[in-house]
């Protein structure tokens, strides 16, 4: 009797001590070891609503049933380039702030282009354009090398503006090799061990050999449950995903599915090989990753297609996701997920909310053929960029004409072409009131030293023409995206009320005690955490 006494009085004891262990593993860090960002390009929350059914539990269901999910983050539509939003998104301050008003801007005082990313080899990709700092670079003030920092994903445009002043952690897919590359100089900083181990798998051309077909039985996809007579008789989709000639052989690899499959590897590796999370320095990751292909023009987000490449990518996050939970805990981790840009919803043909196509170039050419019939010959107009037109200025000052005349008069000219809702002077831009939500967006998105004399507004279901023949449709009034936090000390709760995305960067900084981006135009969102 006494020894059976004895043998439960351990029990008790060791299993007292098993489940204290236990509670103490999942017990948050004072501050999050690892800060996430999860950023995708063109997704909605109306598409997380219409697939949720079709979503594990274990991916964007997970985040978006155990954390705090706003289904309306806020970004002014002002601008054509996703690194645009990206660099507000990461300093907490709009384009008026940050600097970063596209990808192109003109200086009229040089009278020269400006790339936003100048061209040239990885050593010369840089934030260096970006104005203010970002979270990266106040997290980097504080801790200095102690806080390791990194960007992953499939271009420079969308992962530099994150990063801040030392870009040099910037890893994306090239299409010409299949290989990650990276922003540092490797003159002076060579390249990880690690990062080369990983290239020489050649996973991209492993992938090459597939192809790219519907994960589940068509029917059963939203296009084919609800739009059944548009769909008769369309063919699933099937893409060949070997390597192409030319100079972006892996192109077709790198936009599949299997391109968001690269990054969640290259992602699991460098977490592992840098030790992201293990020590209470916080440290910063942000993972691009696609929602949407570009294999095949004119799908709308609701395409097969798009479901697809969602899907996939679902069970890439689930995997993320165990694989954190098993190397550092979800608990001492908080994952910020969101969209990029939010996606195109007009497709190849036009219907009822479609209203046409708007070429900037073309009238750029218009708007100097109507300035030379009333002042003369000359180039009145120097450039068009992303809603924006840049006089002339030493034209006009030789020509001795007020530059606001000019400019009247050629947003009056402006307006009178279809697609073009408003055509402003910037004089009339800085004192526009913020309370018209229509012109809201111009001048956030408007900066003194890099805009245009004259910025326009396209109406509601008018699409621009890029320069390299692609299609962008714009929000009329602002660029709505999901924004989910996850993990740490979050709490589960859904917002249907908007939330602006300036709002992100100091709610960062307040969870991890530190000072806000130099430049950051938000406050810190309340109420997230218990």
């Amino acid at each position: 009797m006494i020894r059976l006494f004895y043998y439960i009085f351990i029990f008790f004891i060791t299993a007292g001590s098993i489940n204290a262990k236990a509670a103490q593993k999942h017990i948050p860090s004072v501050q999050p070891k690892l800060v996430l960002f999860l950023t995708i390009d063109e997704l909605s929350s109306e598409q997380l609503f219409i697939f949720r059914d079709k979503l594990s539990d274990k991916g964007f269901n997970k985040l978006l049933s155990g954390g705090a999910y706003f289904k309306n983050g806020l970004y002014p539509s002002g601008s054509n380039y996703p690194g645009t939003t990206v660099a507000t998104f990461f300093t907490g301050a709009y384009p008026s702030t940050h600097g970063i008003i596209s990808d192109h801007w003109f200086e009229q005082f040089k009278e020269n282009e400006v790339k936003a990313i100048p061209d040239g080899n990885g050593s010369a990709v840089s934030a260096d354009k970006m104005l203010s700092s970002s979270i990266y670079d106040e997290v980097r003030r504080v801790y200095g090398d102690s806080s390791k920092t990194a960007a992953i994903g499939f271009s420079p445009d969308k992962l530099v503006w994150a990063m801040g002043k030392d870009a040099g952690n910037t890893y994306w897919i090239d299409t010409k090799t299949g290989h990650f590359v990276s922003a540092r100089d490797t003159s002076k900083n060579p390249e990880p061990d690690w990062v080369k181990e990983f290239n020489d798998k050649n996973m991209a051309d492993l992938y090459a050999e597939r192809e790219w077909g519907p994960l589940n039985d068509l029917a059963e996809y939203h296009k084919y449950l609800y739009f059944k007579e548009q769909m008769e008789g369309v063919n699933p989709f099937l893409f060949d995903l070997k390597k192409t000639k030319g100079s972006r052989p892996y192109f077709n690899v790198v936009n599949s599915p299997y391109g968001n499959k690269l990054v969640r590897d290259f992602t699991q590796s460098l977490i592992l090989n840098e030790n992201f999370g293990k020590d209470k320095i916080p440290d910063i990751l942000t993972v691009n990753f696609l929602s949407n292909s570009s294999n095949s023009s004119g799908h709308d987000h609701f395409d097969p297609v798009c479901e697809d490449m969602i899907l996939r990518l679902d069970a890439e996050i689930a995997d993320l996701l165990k694989f954190l939970n098993n190397k550092i805990g979800l608990e001492n981790i908080l994952i910020v997920t969101s969209g990029i840009t939010s996606p195109d919803k007009t497709t190849t043909e036009l219907t009822e909310y479609d209203r046409g196509i708007f070429n900037g170039k073309k009238a750029a050419a218009l708007l100097n053929l109507y300035l030379m019939a009333i002042h003369g010959q000359g180039k009145w107009v120097n450039e068009y960029y992303d809603g924006q037109f840049y006089l002339n200025h030493d034209l006009l000052e030789k020509s001795k004409l007020p530059l606001n005349e000019i400019q009247q008069e050629a947003a009056s000219f402006l307006e009178q072409i279809s697609g073009i809702a408003y055509a402003l002077p910037a004089s009339d831009v800085i004192a526009a009131s913020m309370n018209l939500p229509a012109m809201q967006s111009l001048k956030l998105n408007y900066h003194p030293k890099r805009s245009g004399d004259l910025l326009i507004a396209l109406a509601p279901g008018w699409r621009e023409e890029l320069p390299d023949g692609r299609l962008m449709s714009k929000e009329w009034i602002d660029e709505r995206v999901p924004l989910i936090f996850y993990g740490w000390k979050i709490t589960r709760q859904v917002h249907n009320e908007p939330v602006k995305m300036i709002d992100v960067a100091p709610t960062i900084s307040s969870f991890l005690q530190i000072s806000y981006p130099n430049g950051c135009e938000g406050d810190a969102i309340p109420g997230l955490t218990r």
